[in-house]
């Protein structure tokens, strides 16, 4: 399939769905802009745009804001000291904080100004009833993922729902994350009545209903944890068992003698969209390599993959490799994981007379390694070529359906005070799917045995995809620093075995540097600048 290619225009961005059939627009603006179904369609493709940016998931919200957990490390030695904030050594001038914050409230902002516009327009001009509701439904959804964002590094943020076109809208206070939730639920909400189901879009480059239920069950979880502790698990497990009963998606299998797990990425690393199971609900879409007019490229697979440093080679790909995954989440993987040796890279690059040469790991090299470059997403399978050093077409995924079952899980059990058949069932699915021990009822003590069992389950299935540290926070701020800590050297696990790292490691350095502070990311000085009423955030 061919990739929605972006092309900003004016204030927004447009794009046909064939990048070969692009439309150009010479001369759009308010009186003119929204009148008829393919410039609507173009309007809420700007909205998307933003998604693809480097100060989100193009690069941003899973490489350096992320890194830095108990599961994801920079790996570079001589930038022990480097001011940056995988390693908590920034302050709130730092310019991938600033560009991250400027980007997630541009799609918000490109949102405040679309969703009224097309309220303002004729069913007829949207090309009827149900497109119009459409559109909105899709924008509203957006809105509410940058917000989710926003939260999930920050915290308290201004929330704008109105268009900033100049300076003099830009003061406002930071909402209380309640106040964010609802609103995010709120444009959740009117996205589940509004966006169509997955198989009549048969597009995971855009947000469906069911991709609204999911998201409305992660929102519903995030706002059950700390700092909010609202009573939500039960709407969060309702929401994310609709999208069980939609039966319009299932975990991709086992194709070809490939693990599903394995298969379901080397589809996605290859451009492959999967229109039959729809594991993969909603994906964030990058084009090409950056060598041409367009730029809508990502760093997926090159930032966070396995490292190959020789760049005169056009028969493999270049890949700076800047993160590791760490001893602790090594350690939580059976060997018969099929996610563990996928996770983290089961063979190296050798240079052999000036070629790359891909080098499996031996038994005896995988029985000593402890930690490594993640292999989730991999640039050699990325079809694009010529292969570039800084770019990848590889998409990104926002919501897959082992993340709804793993809801289920966490829900279920907190909902009945100890985990349920359900629970155990939809864990199993996951498990299964991968190879590894099923678990039954029996099995967990109680509601906390289960509750940590599940965290871990989360973090051997979607690590490097949902953000780590929302997932350590929204467990409680204890839990949250006591993770990251486990990098230091002293940290053991059960049998009293050194699971972090020696202080003189880089990997070592985020627990080492961490504050009270670093709970959340500090509000850029460039918003403080335009907004003094917003207020910084506690500690900074």
């Amino acid at each position: 399939m061919k990739k929605i290619i972006y092309t900003a225009i004016a204030a927004l961005a447009f794009s046909s769905c064939n990048f070969l059939d692009t439309e150009v627009y010479g001369s759009l603006d308010e009186n003119n802009l929204y009148h008829d179904e393919t410039t609507c369609m173009a309007g809420l493709t700007g909205v998307y745009d933003k998604l693809g940016a480097v100060g989100t998931y193009g690069q941003n919200l899973w490489g350096d804001l992320d890194a830095g957990t108990d599961i994801c490390v920079y790996n570079r030695s001589y930038g022990i000291d480097n001011v940056q904030v995988s390693t908590y050594n920034y302050n709130n001038t730092d310019a991938s904080i600033e560009t991250t914050w400027k980007d997630l409230y541009e799609g918000i902002n490109r949102a405040n100004d679309y969703i009224p516009a097309i309220e303002s327009r004729t069913e007829e001009e949207c090309g009827g009833k149900q497109k119009k509701a459409m559109f909105i439904g899709e924008a509203k959804a957006l809105r509410a993922l940058y917000y989710m964002n926003l939260v999930a590094f920050w915290g308290e943020v201004p929330l704008r729902l109105d268009v900033v076109r100049d300076l003099s809208q830009q003061q406002l206070k930071k909402s209380p994350q309640s106040a964010i939730y609802k609103q995010i639920i709120q444009d959740l909400l009117d996205a589940e009545q509004a966006c169509r189901p997955a198989d009549e879009l048969n597009a995971p480059g855009r947000i469906s209903k069911t991709t609204a239920q999911a998201l409305l069950a992660r929102a519903y979880m995030w706002e059950a944890g700390y700092p909010v502790e609202a009573d939500t698990w039960g709407e969060a497990l309702k929401w994310a068992r609709e999208v069980k009963k939609s039966r319009l998606h299932e975990l991709y299998p086992e194709t070809d003698g490939v693990n599903g797990y394995r298969a379901m990425f080397i589809n996605m690393c290859s451009n492959q969209y999967d229109l039959i199971h729809r594991e993969s609900m909603f994906e964030v879409e990058f084009y090409g390599n950056g060598m041409d007019k367009t730029n809508e490229s990502s760093k997926v697979g090159l930032y966070l993959g396995i490292s190959q440093g020789l760049q005169t080679d056009p028969d493999t790909p270049f890949a700076y490799a800047w993160y590791d995954g760490t001893r602790i989440l090594f350690k939580m993987y059976e060997e018969e994981d099929a996610r563990k040796w996928w996770n983290f890279g089961d063979y190296t690059y050798q240079t052999n007379n000036n070629k790359a040469v891909k080098t499996p790991l031996t038994d005896a090299e995988k029985a000593k390694k402890e930690d490594g470059n993640p292999g989730k997403w991999r640039a050699e399978y990325d079809p694009v070529r010529p292969w570039a050093r800084n770019n990848s077409s590889i998409n990104f995924p926002v919501m897959r359906y082992a993340d709804v079952l793993l809801m289920i899980a966490e829900c279920a059990n907190e909902v009945n005070g100890g985990p349920t058949q359900e629970a155990v069932d939809a864990v199993n699915d996951v498990r299964g799917r991968a190879g590894a021990t099923l678990v039954s009822l029996s099995d967990f003590s109680g509601a906390e045995d289960f509750r940590e069992f599940v965290r871990e389950e989360r973090a051997r299935e979607l690590c490097f995809e949902v953000p780590r540290h929302m997932e350590l926070r929204r467990y409680g701020k204890d839990y949250f620093f006591s993770r990251i800590r486990l990098l230091k050297e002293q940290a053991t696990d059960e049998n009293g075995s050194r699971i972090g790292y020696d202080l003189a490691n880089v990997k070592a350095v985020p627990a080492v540097n961490l504050e009270e502070k670093h709970l959340y990311l500090p509000i850029p000085q460039a918003e403080l600048n335009t907004n003094p009423t917003c207020g910084q955030n506690e500690n900074w």
